[in-house]
């Protein structure tokens, strides 16, 4: 039986380690095996994922673990490229590719920006290094010929900020407007390949540790609507998320290009 290969980036903590975990719970064949490939900043965090998902199932591995920082344009490059030539493609029946990895940026007002450099920096941790991700995937499928026809599912953690601004919120919003935007571009390119799929889903707000930064860096209008949404318990678990993700992603049932929040899906 042909194995499922899942590729995460930003998979050390928060959604990108819940979709990791996720991906092999939900496998509705439990006898077939998973691959995971693993990126993110923090190299500790990712063999903690590693060791997560090793609990789960004896039949999910992870195969290699990157640590990565997606704002170095170069390494981005250099390293994507490297672990996509090290995959024995032929292998995988199934391919998961979760574009996952992002910053909060800056929240202010416009009129207050002043750190340039930084805004900079996070341009292209948030949109650079997430459309050479997806370039360099979709490029080494096209390179394996014809011949290789997997099941392809890439998906982009997107957001409410990706269809509705908020005041203050105008450089998440605009980088998650970009990634949407260029998801749909993308599944317009393969719309002749029905199993070629893209996905835009909005992952809802998650208890994870951007939460907590949003909590200490929002404006004061907004601290206590962000604050009461964590002492009421309406922060949703990244798992939880996560879990509704992957059973879209075996489903492979959406309409392509589709941006799907959380919201409406978990009834």
């Amino acid at each position: 039986m042909s194995k499922i290969l899942a590729i995460v980036t930003g998979a050390s903590k928060g959604f990108g380690k819940a979709i990791a975990q996720e991906i092999v719970k939900c496998n509705p064949n439990k006898n077939q095996l998973i691959d995971l490939v693993l990126f993110a900043r923090s190299l500790d965090g990712l063999k903690l994922t590693k060791e997560s998902i090793e609990t789960i199932s004896t039949n999910a591995k992870v195969i290699d673990l990157q640590s990565l920082d997606m704002s170095n344009i170069p390494d981005v490059e250099l390293k994507f490229k490297s672990v996509l030539e090290n995959i024995k493609w032929e292998e995988y029946s199934k391919i998961c590719f979760f574009n996952n990895h992002g910053t909060l940026y800056h929240l202010g007002r416009i009129e207050d920006f002043s750190d340039y450099k930084n805004i900079q920096k996070d341009n292209d941790t948030n949109t650079t290094s997430f459309v050479i991700t997806t370039s360099l995937l979709v490029k080494k499928l096209k390179e394996l010929g014809s011949q290789y026809s997997p099941e392809v599912t890439i998906v982009n953690s997107s957001s409410l900020c990706a269809i509705k601004a908020f005041p203050t919120w105008s450089l998440y919003c605009s980088s998650r407007a970009y990634r949407d935007m260029f998801f749909q571009a993308l599944s317009l390119e393969y719309k002749s390949n029905d199993k070629f799929k893209v996905l835009n889903y909005s992952l809802g707000v998650l208890d994870t540790d951007m939460q907590s930064q949003v909590r200490e860096e929002c404006s004061e209008d907004d601290k206590s609507f962000y604050v009461g949404l964590k002492n009421d318990g309406k922060l949703i678990n990244p798992n939880r998320s996560a879990s509704i993700c992957s059973n879209l992603v075996y489903s492979h049932k959406f309409e392509t290009g589709a941006h799907l929040d959380y919201y409406d899906l978990d009834k």
